[in-house]
Formats: structure tokens, sequence, C-alpha cells
């Protein structure tokens, strides 16, 4: 790998989680509009948890939100579905999006996004796939998944370019688990699940951390994950601009 200096060159502190939400929105809005041709942003940011719109009408949500901002998570609403996610220490994200002549098929979109992860997993002598895994948060078929646990979760969401071309923009996020404390951060998804009156639970043991892979192999930084990561999507994107 490159120096330190072009590892942190590739990520970014983003303060919040509500700055890194209006942040993806930005750079959607640079691709679809017709700014730029493709976009990526490799980020991570300060604890809290991301909920999807639809949680803001069960009526217990104002009261949930408060008990877990005391708590010391502080729940931010997003616009997409899904589940709840955690936000935090030791979790890179992973944004990026692209114009196309055409939308590539579902799969092969979560193909283009789990690939990477898959290969850092194997980097540390790990076979990973895609699959659900029963208790992790934001369950979902493409989950990058390592010993049975979630290393890995991702999304995609697909729109047009505005005006007459109209060509396809593909929108794609993944978060990943490098160092993270899954131990508290499980406690306060299950807190919030609880006081939404909601019966989910997640299980700290139903995920896994990119360095609890190896006990052999050193850790690795969150800086030298995210310039593995921009070295990896920026290839793939090239092949865009």
């Amino acid at each position: 790998m490159d120096n330190i200096s072009n590892w942190v060159s590739n990520l970014k502190v983003i303060t919040s989680s509500i700055q890194a939400l209006e942040q993806e929105r930005v750079l959607f809005s640079d691709v679809s509009s017709g700014k730029f041709s493709t976009a990526l942003s490799i980020w991570t940011t300060s604890r809290s948890l991301v909920v999807p719109r639809r949680f803001t009408h069960n009526s217990n949500f104002a009261r949930a939100k408060k008990k877990s901002r005391e708590r010391g998570w502080p729940v931010v609403v997003r616009d997409s579905g899904g589940g709840v996610t955690p936000q935090g220490d030791g979790i890179l994200n992973i944004t990026y999006a692209y114009v196309c002549d055409r939308h590539p098929s579902i799969s092969e979109v979560y193909d283009e996004i789990c690939d990477p992860v898959i290969r850092l997993a194997n980097e540390f002598g790990e076979k990973a796939s895609c699959g659900y895994v029963n208790g992790s948060f934001c369950d979902g078929q493409y989950n990058v998944v390592c010993r049975a646990r979630k290393l890995a979760g991702t999304a995609q969401r697909r729109s047009r370019q505005r005006g007459p071309a109209s060509r396809a923009v593909l929108f794609a996020h993944a978060l990943v688990l490098v160092d993270h404390d899954l131990v508290s951060s499980t406690y306060a998804l299950n807190q919030l699940y609880q006081d939404l009156g909601d019966q989910l639970t997640v299980d700290a043991e139903a995920h896994v951390n990119l360095n609890n892979l190896s006990e052999e192999l050193p850790t690795r930084s969150m800086e030298e994950v995210a310039y593995f990561f921009y070295q990896q999507y920026s290839k793939f994107l090239s092949k865009f601009c």
C-alpha cells in the first residue's frame, strides 16, 4: 500500500449522520443532474441509529427517539427503506453513483457492490458470500457474510437522469464492520425496538468485524481499509467515465 497520507485522503470523517445523509443526497443529485458521470465517497461518522422514514409513523417514535438520544445514540431518519442501522466508530461506508445506458439487473448491481468486500475478506483468509443472517441488523439477501455472520450490509437505488437523454442512474451503498463495538450498538438497537413496541431483536453474535477475521494477520486501520476500497471501486467506476 501507499503512504499514510494517501490512506487518510481517501477517508472522509463526517461530523454527524445528518450531514452524512445530506452529502449522499448531494452525491446522487450531482450524478442525476449530469454534473458528474460518476461519484465515490468513503466515509465514517459519529454514533447514531439511522431509521427508515416509516418509523416516524409509529406512535411511540418521539418518545423512543428521545430515550435513545439520552442513552448516547441519537436517532436519524433516512428516506430509504430497510431496517435500523448503526453508525459510529469502526464502521466504514462506501457510497457511489454512476450513469449508464440501461440499468443492470438487481443481482448484477449487488455483485458490483459486494465483490470488493468479499475480496478483502479473502485477503484475511476467509471465504465470504451473500445471504441473510438471522439476528443481524437490517437483514437482507445481499449481506456480505463470513462464518455465517454479517460483515457488511448493502443497498441500491435506481433512477434516471433529468432531461431528454434520460440515461439510467445507479446509486449504491455498503456499510462495512471494520472494528465496531457490536455489543454497544446492538444493545442500543434492541432498546430502540423495545421502546417502539417492536418485537424485533438484534444479536451481536450475528455480526463480525473485519479485524476479528484473523488472529494471525495484523489489524487494518480505517484509513487502510478505505484506501483498499477506494482502489477497488475507482477501478470499477472508471468504465463509466
